[in-house]
């Protein structure tokens, strides 16, 4: 690495995204300075008193962590989706990149 010719800026921040915290804890400080807590954590208990099915069932959820964005084959037809459906506009773009590449030859 050259210090006269510094590399420009990778948006993958490593270990930990540095800005997403920031933001993060920035928009925590602004709950709290709110005065929102009290209210948020009454609201959680009476949701929790009124549903306890689905707040248990909630809790699972959220242990589990996210989810992946892939998406099944049965999931995509029962949404109307073909395979087929969410391929073409891959393939459209591949293709017309090809006949650009093509075309400047």
């Amino acid at each position: 690495m050259n210090p006269d010719k510094p590399t420009t800026r990778d948006a993958n921040q490593g270990e930990g995204d540095r800005v997403a915290s920031r933001q993060y804890n920035q928009q925590l400080r602004e709950f709290v300075d709110a005065g929102k807590v009290d209210p948020a954590a009454r609201s959680a208990e009476l949701y929790v008193e009124q549903k306890p099915d689905e707040a248990a069932r909630a809790e699972r959820k959220a242990k589990r962590g996210p989810t992946s964005a892939r998406v099944s084959v049965d999931e995509l037809m029962a949404k109307g989706r073909t395979v087929i459906d969410r391929v073409r506009p891959i393939i459209e773009r591949a293709v017309g990149k090809l006949r650009a590449r093509l075309a400047r030859k």
